[in-house]
C-alpha cells in the first residue's frame, strides 16, 4: 500500500444490498478515498485481477461466490491487500472463520463512520494522506 502523502486509497466494496452499498460508498468517499463497488463475488475477483486496489470491504453473504470464498481465492492468487469482512449475521464463530480464510479484520453491520476510519488508519491511511 502506498503511504505517500496526498495519495487517495482505492477501496473496493463488495456488497449486494444496493442501499447499504451506497451508504458505505458515501461514507468512504467522505474520507477522501476512491471507491468502486461490486455486487457479487465473481465480479469482485474479476475486478481485482485487472484493477489496482488498496483495500477491500467484502460482505460475507453475497451472490455467486460468498465472501469467504472470495477471500480464500484472493489469498490463493497471492493478493496481499487488506481484506475486511462485513456482515449483519451474528453467528458464533463467524469472525474466527473470516480470519481463518484470509480476512484481516471483521466488522459487524451496521458499521459506524468511526469504524471505517479506524480500519483505514489500521492499514496505514489517515486523514493527512486521504484529504
Amino acid at each position: 500500500m502506498d503511504e505517500t502523502p496526498g495519495v487517495h486509497p482505492h477501496i473496493l466494496i463488495v456488497e449486494d444490498d444496493p442501499g447499504y452499498q451506497r451508504l458505505l460508498e458515501l461514507a468512504i468517499r467522505r474520507m477522501g478515498c476512491q471507491v468502486e463497488c461490486c455486487f457479487d463475488g465473481k465480479a469482485a475477483l474479476r475486478y481485482v485481477a485487472s484493477h489496482p486496489c488498496d483495500l477491500m470491504f467484502i460482505d460475507i453473504h453475497i451472490p455467486e461466490l460468498d465472501g469467504f470464498m472470495v477471500a480464500c481465492q484472493l489469498r490463493e492468487m497471492g493478493f496481499k491487500l487488506p481484506l475486511i469482512a462485513i456482515s449483519a449475521l451474528k453467528l458464533e464463530g463467524i469472525e474466527r472463520k473470516a480470519k481463518a480464510v484470509g480476512f484481516d479484520e471483521f466488522l459487524a453491520k451496521p458499521i459506524a463512520q468511526a469504524q471505517l476510519e479506524q480500519m483505514l488508519t489500521t492499514f496505514g491511511y489517515n486523514s493527512d494522506t486521504m484529504h
